[in-house]
C-alpha cells in the first residue's frame, strides 16, 4: 500500500505539471510569466527522455529571450492555436471536438461530455471564460483539481472516493485527451514557426502518455487496477428523476459566499470534502454524512442539518 507522504508527493507533481500545460496553451504568455517560466525551467528535470528534451528545447529558447520574445511568441501562438494559419485546411485547434469529425467544428460532442464530468464534479469555469470546456488547458486544470482532492481523500483514509477519483482521471485522460492529443500536436508542430511551442507539445504530449502509467500504478497499489469504471454516467446528463445525494439547508442570503465574499470554512470542516455551496445537487456522487462540522463551521450560520 502506498504511502500517504509518497501519495501526495505524487499527487503535487501531477498538480505542477498539468498547472503548467494549461497555462501553455490558454493564451499567449506575458512577460512575467516568460521571466518566470525561463527561471523554473534552469537545471529542471523530468520523469523521461521524451519530456526532458521537450523540456530542454523550452528552456534553450527563453535562455536567449530578449525584449522582443514576447511579441513573437504572441504571434505564434495566436497564427496556431487561434486557427489564423492552416495547413491544407486543418487547424491546430486545442479542443477535443475540433478533432472529432474532418469539418473540425467546434462545441461538439466532446465539449458536451466533458461539461457534464465538470458538472457532477461541482466545478464549472471562470465566469470571465467565454470557450468551450473542451479546450485543452481547462481539461488540464480538471485533472489539476482532480489531484488534490485525491491527496484530500486519501490523507482522510476515504479510500472509496481515492479510487472513484483515480478511475474518473484515468477514463478522462484516455477519452479526452489522449484520444485526439497526438493529431493536434503533430499539426501544431508544423504550424508553429518557433521552437518553444514545439518543445511545448512534445512535453506535454509525453507527460499525458506518463501520467496514464502512474494513475495506473496508483490504482494497482490500491487494488483497483480493474474495476469496471462507468465514464458513460459522467459524461451525460443527470437524470431528472436520478436520486440526489443529501445536502446540508443552505440560507442564501446568509452565505458569505453568495454575497460575493470569500469563504470556505464549510468545505475545509467536512470530513468528506464536500462543498456544500457549490455541490447543491450532490454531484459528485458522495454522501453526506450529516455530521454537522459544516453547520458549526460556518461564520454566518448559514447551514442547517435536518
Amino acid at each position: 500500500m502506498i504511502g500517504k507522504e509518497e501519495f501526495r508527493r505524487t499527487q503535487e507533481q501531477r498538480v505542477a505539471v498539468y498547472s503548467l500545460i494549461a497555462r501553455l496553451f490558454e493564451k499567449p504568455l506575458n512577460q512575467d510569466e516568460i521571466d518566470l517560466l525561463a527561471v523554473g525551467l534552469e537545471g529542471a528535470e523530468c520523469m523521461n527522455a521524451e519530456m526532458q528534451h521537450g523540456l530542454g528545447v523550452m528552456g534553450h529558447y527563453l535562455r536567449k529571450r530578449n525584449s522582443g520574445t514576447r511579441e513573437v511568441l504572441n504571434r505564434d501562438y495566436t497564427s496556431a492555436f487561434y486557427g489564423i494559419q492552416d495547413i491544407d485546411g486543418r487547424y491546430a485547434l486545442p479542443y477535443e471536438s475540433a478533432f472529432e469529425k474532418p469539418n473540425q467544428l467546434i462545441m461538439g460532442e466532446g465539449r458536451r461530455k466533458v461539461f457534464n464530468i465538470y458538472k457532477k464534479q461541482a466545478l464549472r469555469l471562470r465566469d470571465a471564460i467565454d470557450v468551450p470546456e473542451d479546450h485543452l488547458s481547462y481539461m488540464c486544470e480538471f485533472m489539476s483539481v482532480m489531484a488534490e482532492r485525491s491527496v484530500n481523500a486519501f490523507e482522510s483514509g476515504v479510500t472509496e472516493e481515492v479510487k472513484e477519483s483515480l478511475l474518473l482521471q484515468r477514463a478522462f485522460l484516455t477519452a479526452h485527451v489522449l484520444s485526439w492529443y497526438d493529431e493536434f500536436s503533430k499539426l501544431a508542430e508544423q504550424l508553429v514557426e518557433e521552437r518553444f511551442y514545439r518543445g511545448a507539445l512534445e512535453f506535454s504530449g509525453a507527460f499525458f502518455k506518463l501520467d496514464k502509467d502512474v494513475i495506473k500504478s496508483q490504482l494497482v497499489d490500491l487494488g483497483a487496477a480493474h474495476e469496471k469504471f462507468d465514464l458513460a454516467w459522467w459524461e451525460a446528463p443527470r437524470a431528472t428523476d436520478e436520486r440526489h445525494a443529501y445536502r446540508p439547508a443552505l440560507e442564501k442570503s446568509l452565505c458569505i459566499r453568495k454575497k460575493g465574499g470569500l469563504c470556505d470554512k464549510c468545505t475545509e470542516a467536512c470530513p468528506m470534502h464536500i462543498d456544500p455551496v457549490l455541490d447543491r445537487s450532490g454531484a459528485t456522487r458522495i454522501e453526506c454524512t450529516k455530521c454537522g462540522k459544516c453547520v458549526e463551521a460556518c461564520p454566518a450560520g448559514a447551514l442547517s442539518i435536518d
